[in-house]
């Protein structure tokens, strides 16, 4: 029985502990809202670069238009933490691919660096 308990409470004060990192910004993760505010910014700067100089007439309302879908696209948890490196990689999509190849709303949707973001996973 003391096995259990102190097993238990070892599992407990390392969960803690790795929740505590998470929100602390130690463990090279972002929160899901810090995480869909870089992609949302990224698809806001190839918007205005790309139908800027493609469509000045009409481009604020094609750029509000896509960055909509682009948050309609993303499945971020906002409460949830993702590791850096891979929001970081659908930030450079959205970047190039957005800006060079189609808009940064598709590139969100077929993107397997932005449609294959997952939050880290409880520890056990």
């Amino acid at each position: 029985m003391r096995k259990i308990l102190c097993m238990g409470m070892f599992s407990l004060l390392s969960f803690a502990n790795c929740l505590a990192m998470d929100s602390l910004g130690l463990s090279e993760s972002v929160k899901g809202s810090e995480a869909r505010s870089q992609i949302k910014a990224a698809a806001l700067t190839s918007d205005i670069l790309f139908y800027g100089s493609a469509d000045p007439a009409n481009a604020a309302m094609i750029t509000a238009i896509d960055l909509f879908l682009t948050d309609l696209y993303l499945k971020i948890d906002d409460s949830k933490y993702y590791k850096k490196a891979d929001v970081d990689k659908c930030v450079k999509d959205v970047q190039v691919i957005g800006l060079l190849v189609m808009d940064p709303s598709q590139t969100v949707l077929t993107s397997k660096n932005c449609s294959d973001l997952k939050a880290n996973g409880p520890i056990i």
